[in-house]
């Protein structure tokens, strides 16, 4: 029996044995309740209630004892939990979060902030670094949590999945491929020239492996670690980018185009701690809260 059967049992014995506003009650059904009882019984071979005619009457000697005892527990459980809540309600501290800039003004321009109004005891320090220097300092215990893009290279490092979309080819409104309907192939590429988010980002060598596998050497002319330089260049001059989907739409004035890119680029971000090591309920609670607000 847990927690729930013992609600179960003390509702029953609350309403005067009434079967049926117990289950309403419980919002369960009362077929339900009856099974309970008698499963319960059986499987511990006691009897906790006394009948007539078929119903619910009282309880045993054996029932009365077992009620009191149940009381005592779900009055623990219910201030065990209080607890929780409260402890959750009053969490703060300093937390480190490593997140690349490649994707820190895309995806978290209304997420920090709402963090930081719903949780003013709680100080955020953002730690701007590209991905292997973040996976760095997430082994070296130097920040507490990491947004990483997948694939993440390092052992020790639990992640879990906040973000799902995809890189694209961009480019201007003049650019050949503004006629293009469908996806972009990496052959379609192998004449164009190319500027690209430099090494520190994971997205960098996902390109070059991709080109690789296509077996294509593309001309790559640039390479920055701002994405939003690229973006500009792409602007004004007859070049591409390659670069998450999700930055796209916030470029100014809409002047980019994108197209798929095929086979299917997976860009995924992931949220990512430490394998192995104890994590303060700072931490979980932080986690928790990104989580939810990329889930919704």
């Amino acid at each position: 029996m847990d927690i729930k059967h013992l609600e179960y049992f003390t509702t029953i014995v609350e309403n005067n044995f009434n079967l049926s506003q117990s289950a309403k009650t419980l919002l369960i059904s009362q077929p339900g309740l009856t099974k309970f009882i008698k499963e319960f019984e059986n499987k511990e071979d006691v009897q906790l209630f006394v009948r007539s005619k078929g119903r619910l009457v009282d309880l045993t000697p054996i029932g009365k004892e077992f009620y009191e005892n149940a009381l005592l527990v779900l009055t623990q459980y219910n201030k065990l939990m209080e607890d929780l809540r409260i402890n959750k309600e009053t969490i703060k501290g300093t937390i480190r979060v490593g997140i690349p800039p490649v994707i820190l003004t895309v995806l978290f321009k209304k997420a920090i902030p709402q963090f930081i109004v719903q949780n003013p005891n709680i100080q955020l320090e953002i730690v701007e670094a590209g991905a292997y220097e973040l996976q760095k300092m997430l082994l070296l215990q130097e920040i507490d949590i990491a947004f990483l893009i997948d694939p993440i290279i390092t052992n020790n490092i639990q992640s879990k999945t906040v973000v799902e979309d995809q890189a694209v080819v961009v480019f201007n409104k003049n650019h050949r491929f503004a006629n293009y309907e469908g996806p972009i192939s990496y052959s379609n590429l192998a004449n164009e020239r190319i500027i690209l988010l430099n090494s520190t980002f994971m997205i960098h060598h996902q390109i070059k492996k991709n080109f690789q596998v296509a077996n294509i050497t593309p001309h790559i002319f640039f390479e920055s670690g701002a994405w939003d330089l690229l973006a500009s260049m792409c602007e004004s001059l007859d070049i591409i980018t390659i670069l998450p989907a999700p930055i796209v739409p916030h470029y100014s004035e809409n002047t980019l185009l994108s197209r798929p890119i095929t086979p299917y680029f997976s860009w995924t971000v992931k949220i990512c701690q430490l394998e192995n090591v104890y994590h303060s309920h700072l931490v979980e609670f932080v986690e928790e809260f990104f989580i939810d607000f990329f889930k919704n």
